[in-house]
């Protein structure tokens, strides 16, 4: 039976911001408990034609000049289904040779439970200058979980589940261009297959995709009850050299189980790698280094319990106490750097059931972001990041409570995504609640932290959101480009409600935005903490102009600059640079904005000031 988790209490553990810390596989103590229950997925098996539910929604374009700035968002989609993922994200952003961005998102406009519309939103980036917002999905039948990339004869295409029979193949001949055709993965097994997740290397797409439980219609693979399957092509997708590859290491011994999303691909040189994060059974590495003719396991993180079933007591030394139990939260990221290292991040998940057979269990929510790397032996796990602590709260402790927190079914610091650069250096962006926006619930805010030394040592994380104005939005599910140049390419969703519809809190169905975020990979230097409070002043010329205007002042390094339109509608969101040049100025291009006065606005978050300027043409 899979365990999922939709509230938890707060187990507080102490962390330090600078470096990597070891983990302790201990059993813990515990106290102050709440149960769980334990409910599968429904069905997903609709196949409804497309209805849409238009809106007006302006797009604004990225500028030239953003894209050497420190920090810049824009609204590129919009979904009410916010279930992205059930556990790790898939690769939902990629580069072109030129440096164009391509996103997809699972979407819908419906405000029901069922989403018969959902399917693959899709919008691109033209020199960073994204299309308009799509209202149409991309495929005829609903689909859901699209994992994007770019083949090696330059194909654009993605790997999506439509809940019935096997994984759809979605691609087009060019990419960015051309129609979109879809194709079924080849597959003898009689049931569904779900949540796939792909990557490419050279010609060769290697798919991993889970198969149906019995609670979906499905039929145990090798004894376990939802099982990972592999597929191989070695010619970008024209046929399959390996299908429904089954694992050997994945058998009932160790697994009832492989939890929905759970899991990460990657490939490189020839190298594929493949982590489970379970939350019941070992976290293990599936290392191929023959392009995935033969495979190797590795555990990186040891459950205690062998063969552990859910709803079962959790007891380590079989003596009648009830043990508390370390695994990982499901929300886990892999890369395979330029070495053939593997590097996994992932949330933690510490739980235990000391009543069995009652369809529930006890889980704390925990706060700490965990690493490890092949080079590592098993448990040799650090910690990297952790919740973001109030700097005005007048304490060091976490005090966030159940009913603050969304139930993501995550811990408080989860939800990684990996990527490099070209000089080796590692970046982890996550999803994690900040303490400083803590009321009635907590905000997730993204974070990003790196490693110059191959994982040994790890950077304090820097906070990448929120808006300094409007602090109450939610980000959550990101994904990262994970060829670092000179900026991390992020998409993410971005809410103003923590939590979500579709599962855990259950929230009222609204849209959510899908947002992608170009940040500066030089995070220590561009994206210190804004020294807030401080007087300052500014000025605009020419006034009027095209829209090429240029901002001088004093005490500006850092602050953010937003435009509205005569109904208060918010046009432009972007950051003044860390470091002005000698005159004390930054020349922004705001040329594709309609003729009009504008309100410029300049603000650290706790003082603002603004101008009207007027944009002719």
């Amino acid at each position: 039976m899979m365990l999922k988790f939709y509230c938890a209490l707060v187990a507080l553990l102490c962390v330090t911001h600078s470096y990597s810390q070891k983990v302790p596989l201990v059993k813990r103590d515990y106290n102050q408990v709440q149960k769980i229950p334990i409910t599968p997925f429904v069905r997903d098996d609709f196949k409804p034609e497309m209805t849409k539910d238009k809106k007006f929604r302006p797009h604004f374009p990225i500028l030239d000049m953003s894209r050497s700035m420190t920090l810049w968002e824009q609204v590129i989609g919009y979904t009410t289904y916010d279930n992205q993922t059930n556990n790790s994200m898939q690769q939902r952003i990629i580069l072109d040779d030129q440096e164009r961005a391509y996103a997809t998102w699972t979407m819908s406009f419906q405000d029901n439970t069922t989403w018969t519309d959902r399917g693959t939103g899709y919008n691109r980036g033209e020199g960073y200058v994204w299309g308009e917002v799509p209202y149409d999905r991309v495929e005829v039948d609903r689909t859901g979980w699209p994992g994007i990339f770019k083949t090696g004869d330059n194909k654009e295409a993605y790997i999506c589940h439509t809940g019935t029979g096997g994984l759809t193949m979605v691609q087009r001949p060019t990419i960015g261009t051309g129609n979109w055709t879809a194709s079924t993965i080849p597959t003898a097994f009689g049931t569904d297959f779900l949540w796939p997740r792909s990557v490419v290397d050279g010609n060769k797409i290697h798919v991993i995709g889970l198969s149906a439980a019995t609670a979906l219609g499905g039929t145990p693979i090798n004894g376990v009850n939802g099982n990972l399957v592999y597929w191989r092509s070695d010619d970008n997708g024209a046929t399959w050299a390996v299908q429904d590859h089954i694992f050997s290491q994945i058998d009932s011994t160790e697994f009832e189980s492989v939890q929905s999303d759970s899991y990460a691909i990657d490939a490189r040189n020839g190298k594929v790698s493949i982590a489970i994060f379970s939350e019941i059974s070992d976290s293990i590495i599936l290392t191929s280094d023959d392009n995935g003719d033969t495979w190797n396991s590795t555990i990186f993180f040891d459950f205690p319990i062998s063969g552990y079933i859910g709803d079962h007591v959790t007891d380590i030394e079989n003596d009648g106490i009830v043990d508390s139990l370390t695994s990982t939260d499901g929300t886990g990221a892999l890369l395979i750097d330029n070495n053939g290292v593997s590097h996994v991040t992932f949330g933690e998940f510490f739980f235990f059931d000391d009543v069995e057979g009652d369809s529930l269990y006890s889980v704390f929510l925990t706060d700490r972001l965990l690493y490890w790397n092949s080079t590592l032996a098993t448990d040799s796990i650090s910690v990297i990041g952790t919740f973001q602590e109030s700097a005005t709260d007048a304490n060091t402790t976490n005090d966030i409570t159940v009913a603050q927190s969304g139930a993501y079914r995550a811990g408080l610091a989860s939800m990684p995504t990996m990527g490099e650069d070209a000089d080796g250096n590692l970046y982890v962006v996550f999803s994690a609640a900040d303490e400083e926006y803590l009321g009635v619930q907590v905000f997730r805010h993204l974070f990003a932290i790196t490693s110059n030394d191959g994982g040994i040592t790890w950077t304090p994380q820097t906070e990448l959101t929120p808006d300094l104005e409007v602090n109450e939005y939610e980000y959550v599910f990101p994904s990262m480009v994970k060829t670092i140049d000179n900026t991390l390419h992020i998409v993410v969703m971005r809410d103003t409600e923590p939590g979500l519809t579709v599962r855990g809190d259950l929230d009222a169905s609204h849209e959510n935005d899908i947002v992608y975020i170009a940040v500066t990979k030089n995070l220590d230097i561009s994206l210190g903490a804004l020294e807030v409070g401080k007087d300052f002043d500014f000025n605009v010329y020419p006034n009027s102009s095209n829209g090429r205007i240029t901002i001088a002042g004093e005490n500006l390094a850092g602050m953010h600059v937003k435009l509205y339109d005569k109904q208060g509608k918010e046009m432009v969101n972007t950051k003044i640079g860390k470091s002005f040049n000698a005159k004390d100025q930054q020349t922004f291009d705001f040329s594709y904005l309609p003729a009009g006065m504008y309100t410029l606005a300049v603000t650290d978050g706790t003082k603002k000031m603004t101008k009207e300027i007027i944009i002719t043409k």
